[in-house]
């Protein structure tokens, strides 16, 4: 087995592109907010059943692969902490609306 380095610029450029990609749709150069919130709500939901479904494999000793569980877990937690900070500007933000007199 051979380790082969992470090039997390290279990532970090795919992920940049792919975002810019995402958002530029044809009708304007922006993402409506519900969208991006039901992207991470779908994005949570989705690494929740891979755990579920590795958590099965597991149990029922279908899986070997130990590592990808760990990961999938991680994805999940990571998924669940993104859409949790995700909730919490767009409460910051509504409270600064809120705020405002006129």
């Amino acid at each position: 087995m051979t380790v082969t380095p992470v090039n997390t610029t290279e990532i970090v450029n795919n992920i940049s592109t792919n975002t810019v990609q995402n958002t530029e749709k044809s009708s304007g150069s922006y993402i409506p907010f519900e969208d991006i919130l039901k992207e991470a709500i779908t994005n949570v939901i989705e690494t929740n059943n891979a755990v579920q479904m590795d958590a099965i494999k597991i149990a029922a000793g279908d899986m070997d692969s130990l590592h990808q569980v760990m990961i999938d877990i991680a994805k999940a937690d990571l998924a669940v902490q993104t859409l949790v900070q995700v909730r919490n500007k767009a409460l910051e933000a509504y409270n600064e609306i809120m705020r405002i007199t006129l």
